[in-house]
């Protein structure tokens, strides 16, 4: 029987959680409903979850073991990436192609490319990359990736590209193109991103979206204040995104407009830098609701 591969050091995991009231777990997976109603719970965890099995208070179960604090939207840098850098150790790129490969500790100079392998965790690393991206996903499901930092040193396309994915607690820097490349079945929550779309005529997004969309953002920090910009939210590939997109609680600023919408996207609770060219937002939402500027509390007018 095959088991699943594993890149480890075989140490403390540290686990995060964001909001007032750390996840309760003692078991990481697929956690319940966790304790206070803006926890993220970290580890193989998810969004409000405290740990495998029944729930402990509001949220959604998205999974997840309990443990730390971090906050959401980040404020910088310092909020999110590795959870221990001192444990990482030097790797080259990864290919994975085993289902349920575990890749941790690790400080990548080089990229992580997964091929159609499912139930798969990136945790407590760092990626260097000068090359097309930081991660690709090609095929597969499942795919955690979290407590991280990707450093494209100007010249990558995207950080991370591909459906199927969670990406939380992330620092992203320093991207020639784009942040986050989502196809569908994405959820993007707690991170700090800043200074992409670093390539003359980048046109950068924090998140661009095409595919079947069920794809959540919420609670990331979009500081996008240079480089060559389109938007934070742009629900544009080479098609629109053609299911549901929930943009929700975030801190956006930067672009052309900072949110580009559409008939799919449902924008709620955010605030609005004042870091733009033409707009806060295009016409089209499904929904915009509760957002305001962060300068003077004001609502964004829609």
């Amino acid at each position: 029987m095959r088991h699943p591969a594993r890149l480890t050091l075989s140490l403390p995991i540290v686990l995060l959680a964001c909001g007032t009231d750390p996840g309760s777990g003692t078991s990481s997976g697929a956690g319940g409903q966790g304790a206070g109603s803006s926890a993220i719970t970290g580890g193989a965890g998810g969004m409000d979850g405290s740990g495998a099995g029944s729930a402990s208070g509001g949220g959604q179960s998205v999974g997840g073991a309990g443990g730390g604090t971090a906050t959401c939207p980040p404020q910088g840098p310092n909020d999110v990436g590795p959870s221990d850098p001192s444990s990482l150790s030097p790797s080259g790129s990864i290919t994975v192609t085993d289902s349920g490969t575990v890749i941790e500790n690790v400080d990548i100079s080089g990229e992580i490319t997964i091929n159609g392998a499912s139930d798969v965790t990136i945790r407590n690393f760092r990626i260097t990359t000068s090359g097309y991206w930081g991660i690709a996903v090609n095929g597969g499901s499942n795919i955690l990736i979290e407590d991280g930092e990707i450093d494209g040193l100007d010249q990558i396309d995207d950080a991370i590209r591909g459906g199927g994915y969670t990406a939380r607690r992330l620092y992203i820097h320093d991207i020639e193109g784009d942040s986050f490349k989502a196809d569908g079945d994405n959820l993007i929550e707690c991170n700090y991103v800043t200074a992409i779309g670093q390539g003359p005529e980048a046109h950068g997004d924090g998140v661009q979206m095409m595919g079947s969309g069920n794809i959540t953002i919420r609670r990331n920090n979009f500081d996008l204040t240079s480089g060559s910009l389109t938007a934070c939210i742009f629900p544009f590939g080479q098609d629109p995104v053609d299911g549901p997109v929930y943009v929700e609680e975030n801190r956006l600023t930067g672009g052309a407009y900072i949110v580009y919408c559409h008939d799919t996207v449902e924008i709620t609770n955010n605030v609005f830098g004042d870091d733009y060219a033409y707009g806060p937002v295009t016409n089209a939402c499904a929904s915009f609701t509760g957002n305001v500027w962060e300068s003077s509390g004001d609502p964004v007018d829609y």
